[in-house]
């Protein structure tokens, strides 16, 4: 049950100290539940390392060499207990955060990792537009989408691991983050799919909220431009030839991007990847949300996967864009007579 067991949360860090501080900070006015606290020193020369030892309760970790995120949160993964949270130092958390996590969690037996919706993340967790100031008003916009949405936790097939809930029983089975992937970029990918090939589900937790700065490890290095883009590549390769799957290149525009991840779930489909042609159509819905054919694609790929509910959702979005598309109309009238609901379609003046 929640709250009756143990939970670690491991941050790793190389330099960025303010961002640290007010971090951490957050954790210790914000968390009632109790929780181990792993901090891991990525060979920082700013003073992160001596700070990191002057939390009280805290349990740190001094690597001689800055290991990168992956290496990093092994090292904390090597001394944690039960659930696991794996956090960026440049977050910020909210009251009740850690608690609202792990109901999030323990919704389900089949989830394996959750991670919370933010301001700044790639993928399905954000939340566009977002203008938040200060430690206040995290606060009351994470208070307003726990109040609208609870516990819920919609399927997904990545996360961004600026904040990564892993269960128990999951990350002691799925074992460490792979190291190939160096300072950064696709190890949480990576760490998503093994989750998958373990059979546990991933899921986005709608009513938790964590403010996250974005980019700050990898801007203190200097990464940052044609730097930060090289590397991006060097690990989307990487990731590419682990798993056999193509990964189109970033920097394209996003009709373009869209256009061909398209294409490539529709490989994945002929080959049998329903999981990974569902992340390609729902990244592509992200990328391109006036293309209908994105939406058409991802409700079709969803029913074939038995989320028909969800399914006729996307077919939905789909027709308010393309209205006139008969093809899909007749899909998507099928599924609303399967689910009795009609009225979803009839609203929106689509013909069987």
């Amino acid at each position: 049950m929640p709250g009756s067991t143990r939970i670690t949360i491991i941050i790793p860090a190389h330099n960025q100290l303010g961002y640290c501080r007010s971090c951490i900070q957050s954790i210790q006015a914000n968390t009632r539940r109790a929780y181990q606290l792993v901090l891991v020193d990525n060979a920082s020369t700013d003073g992160v390392a001596e700070y990191f030892d002057s939390v009280p309760g805290a349990t740190v970790i001094h690597a001689p060499e800055n290991l990168g995120f992956a290496g990093g949160v092994n090292l904390g993964l090597a001394v944690a207990a039960g659930d696991v949270v794996v956090l960026n130092s440049d977050t910020l958390v909210p009251p009740e955060w850690l608690t609202h996590l792990e109901a999030a969690l323990h919704s389900n037996p089949d989830w394996g990792a959750i991670g919370p919706v933010t301001n700044c993340a790639s993928g399905d967790q954000q939340i566009d537009g977002l203008a938040l100031t200060g430690p206040d008003a995290v606060a009351a916009f994470a208070q307003e989408r726990w109040s609208e949405f609870g516990a819920k936790v919609r399927p997904t097939n990545r996360l961004a691991g600026f904040c990564l809930v892993l269960r128990d029983t999951v990350w002691q089975e799925v074992g460490d983050f792979d190291t190939r992937f160096g300072i950064g970029n696709y190890e949480d990918d990576d760490y998503c799919t093994r989750v998958r090939k373990y059979g546990r589900k991933l899921g986005v937790a709608e009513g938790c909220f964590l403010f996250h700065f974005g980019g700050r490890t990898f801007e203190g290095m200097g990464l940052q431009g044609d730097a930060y883009a090289r590397l991006m590549d060097e690990n989307r390769k990487k990731y590419m030839e682990k798993w056999q799957v193509y990964l189109p290149e970033p920097g394209r525009g996003a009709s373009g991007q869209a256009a061909a991840m398209r294409r490539d779930a529709e490989a994945a489909l002929q080959g049998g990847d329903i999981g990974a042609a569902l992340t390609l159509y729902r990244d592509a819905t992200t990328l391109d949300p006036r293309s209908a054919e994105n939406f058409f694609g991802l409700a079709q790929t969803l029913h074939r996967a038995g989320h028909s509910r969800i399914a006729l959702d996307a077919f939905t979005a789909g027709l308010k864009l393309a209205p006139g598309n008969a093809d899909a109309a007749r899909q998507a009238w099928d599924l609303a007579t399967q689910l009795g609901l009609e009225d979803t379609l009839r609203n929106l003046n689509v013909s069987p």
